[in-house]
């Protein structure tokens, strides 16, 4: 920047111009309209230096005017593909790190579905929980959120039952973690999240609560119970956070989870009461940007955890329920396929 002024300044004393008289050293008087010449000329002066600023070019935005993130792509380049042939129906979604989704409701309701990407098979079952409980009066068992932990056990949210199930990598082992809080049984279960401690944290959307879980001692208790047919959960990357989709009001909300077993309020991260958007599924990738999954708007919105701001809208394919997220890849679960968005190579 000096070498541009030490430029300019030269460009004036070098420069016959009938505009300036010298009255002494480094001083210059300006005969007629002083301001508006100075400004004018020191500009061409900039300009013929060379030492105009030059912009830099905007970030790429997406149709909203949204930027790219941190390499996050724009709408227009990310395509929702099929990874699984067409399925009867497909609801929570777990991805194993040797490759292979876990999906609910598998040809019936009921079944957990498995799926081995890239191989070109066909999806089979993983295990069929009507051979392991016994629904009472016209309840369907139902496979809703789906966890895998780090020993590889399938954590299963069992919506008809209202259950909350593990089951062993071979599934020859089926185990209940919690079914009942206080002397009651859960009317339901629809989702589920790991907590970094093992903790285990499980919404129930007809009594508006989030159940806190410790499968080591066999604590169930709540960490809110004020919330409106709460739905899809997430654990921030760091673990110091959980996310709460809930469709009726029209929100996602977040606990700043507390290392004591205590009961805490929620704070609004995103409001879409206006427009009536409902979340549905969410997920998180490790950049902490917030993943979710919007129903029949066939639409996956992202947002910055911290600031709550919207950073591109994503063409969901189709029906989007229940979303995980692994190396780069969205999955996305509704209707009858399950599909990929590739967010980085």
């Amino acid at each position: 920047m000096q070498n541009c002024v030490d430029r300019v300044f030269f460009s004036l004393y070098s420069v016959p111009c009938q505009c300036f008289l010298p009255l002494a050293p480094n001083e210059l008087i300006l005969k007629h309209k002083k301001d508006i010449l100075v400004t004018v000329f020191l500009t061409v002066l900039l300009g013929l230096s060379g030492c105009v600023p030059v912009p830099s070019p905007a970030p790429p935005s997406d149709a909203n005017g949204n930027a790219r993130l941190d390499g996050l792509p724009l709408d227009a380049e990310v395509l929702a593909e099929p990874v699984t042939p067409q399925l009867e129906q497909s609801g929570g979604l777990a991805l194993s790190a040797d490759g292979t989704l876990y999906f609910g409701n598998h040809r019936k309701s009921g079944v957990v579905g498995k799926y081995a990407l890239g191989k070109n098979k066909e999806p089979e079952n993983f295990i069929d929980l009507t051979e392991w409980i016994s629904a009472t009066g016209d309840v369907d068992l139902r496979v809703e959120g789906l966890r895998l932990d780090d020993e590889n056990r399938l954590l299963i949210a069992e919506a008809g039952t209202g259950k909350l199930l593990r089951v062993s990598p071979d599934a020859r082992k089926l185990e209940v973690l919690a079914d009942s809080y206080d002397g009651y049984r859960f009317a339901t279960v629809k989702d589920l999240a790991i907590g970094a401690n093992g903790d285990l944290y499980a919404s129930s959307p007809y009594s508006g609560t989030v159940y806190r879980i410790r499968p080591k001692t066999g604590y169930v208790g709540i960490l809110n119970e004020d919330l409106v047919r709460v739905e899809g959960l997430a654990i921030s990357p760091d673990g110091k956070r959980l996310v709460a989709a809930e469709p009726d009001a029209s929100r996602v909300v977040v606990f700043d989870i507390p290392d004591e077993l205590v009961t805490v309020s929620s704070w609004t991260l995103v409001d879409f009461s206006p427009s009536g958007v409902e979340p549905r599924g969410l997920a998180f990738d490790e950049k902490d940007r917030l993943f979710v999954a919007l129903g029949d708007r066939r639409e996956i919105r992202v947002f910055d955890l911290e600031k709550g701001e919207e950073l591109v809208v994503y063409d969901a394919g189709g029906t989007a329920e229940s979303l995980t997220y692994r190396d780069g890849s969205l999955f996305v679960s509704g209707g009858d396929r399950i599909r990929r968005l590739r967010l980085r190579d």
